[in-house]
């Protein structure tokens, strides 16, 4: 055999055959969090702590690394602790990080409050997100946890009353082929869960001839309830008082096996709308001050006559009204 070729196949087969290099596990991670009292009221000013422990997994004699953490929630309720870990030698993800006291929550002027023992970066994922909200106290068992599942549903709650988030995160549906451009607020609002998204968004079409513009509330709801399914009214506010107005279906499906169909136990998710005078969308844009924490509030209401309460902000608003002008503005151009 040629002794290049020959070589040449060698150094392939080392190369094939050779483990891939890892990159070094992270000696740090992030845990976020979030807390609120409502979903439009954080806490401010609140102290989360508490002490975690990273091991190299063995039983007896191993390495471990001893984290005490610490943060304090600003404006909007959030903060973000930096937590020491021992790093893994044989992997690139995040070694987990298991309470080993319960974490203390202290508010202002109060005295700490015992809480759960948090475990962070389970997932191997370097950050943490995590929603905490009171029911009666801080103690185990008596508050609200949720691990959301990602940083932009984590900046979906942080943000919600910020123009300029909205504003950076409308989308603009402009296809020449089609009749109408749309701008869509969805990319604000990322579902907490994904296994149960349920999001409520502005949505403004423009006649691309016409340039006239029609407003709605989008409602996409993921749900487990007999007695709600399918919504066939909104009342909500209006620049002329308190109004009803009917629901548009916009997509349905339903998941449901045998079981769920006898427990009333299916998953039901429904997309509706209900369209806004523009009226409406300028007054309540006009209403928004900035530092305070407004809803624009309306409950959609079931054929079977439940009710849900939902909101948006009149950040939101604010948001989408400069964007449809701006918009206009230059097709008129």
């Amino acid at each position: 055999m040629n002794t290049t070729l020959a070589l040449a196949l060698s150094t392939a087969a080392t190369l094939v055959l050779a483990p891939t290099a890892l990159a070094a596990s992270p000696d740090k991670g992030q845990a976020h969090f979030i807390l609120m009292k409502s979903r439009d009221e954080p806490y401010v000013g609140v102290t989360v702590s508490g002490t975690c422990k990273s091991d190299d997994g063995a039983f007896f004699g191993g390495k471990k690394v001893e984290s005490k953490w610490s943060c304090t929630t600003n404006v909007d309720g959030a903060c973000t602790a930096e937590v020491a870990l021992l790093p893994k030698a044989d992997s690139d993800r995040t070694n987990a990080c298991k309470g080993t006291v319960a974490t203390e929550i202290t508010e202002p002027g109060a005295a700490p409050e015992k809480s759960s023992y948090f475990t962070f970066f389970a997932n191997g994922a370097p950050h943490n997100y995590n929603l905490l909200q009171k029911i009666t106290s801080w103690k185990h068992g008596q508050y609200h946890f949720k691990s959301l599942e990602s940083k932009e549903s984590f900046d979906a709650i942080a943000s919600r009353h910020a123009p300029a988030f909205y504003k950076s995160r409308i989308a603009v549906e402009d296809n020449a082929a089609n009749a109408f451009v749309t701008l869509s607020a969805a990319p604000a609002h990322e579902p907490e869960s994904a296994a149960y998204p349920s999001v409520e968004y502005l949505r403004a079409t423009i006649d691309r001839k016409t340039l006239k513009p029609t407003v709605q509330v989008v409602v996409k709801e993921t749900y487990i309830d007999f007695s709600y399914r399918v919504p066939t009214s909104a009342k909500h506010p209006s620049a002329t008082g308190l109004r009803t107005s009917e629901l548009t279906r916009l997509d349905q499906n339903v998941l449901c096996n045998m079981r769920d169909l006898l427990e009333r136990k299916c998953t039901h998710q429904e997309t509706v709308a209900f369209n806004l005078d523009l009226d409406t969308l300028r007054q309540t844009a006009a209403a928004y001050k900035p530092g305070e924490r407004l809803a624009w509030k309306f409950q959609t209401t079931a054929k079977s006559g439940a009710e849900r309460s939902l909101a948006l902000t009149h950040a939101e608003f604010k948001a989408m009204a400069e964007a449809l002008d701006e918009y206009l503005a230059r097709q008129k151009k």
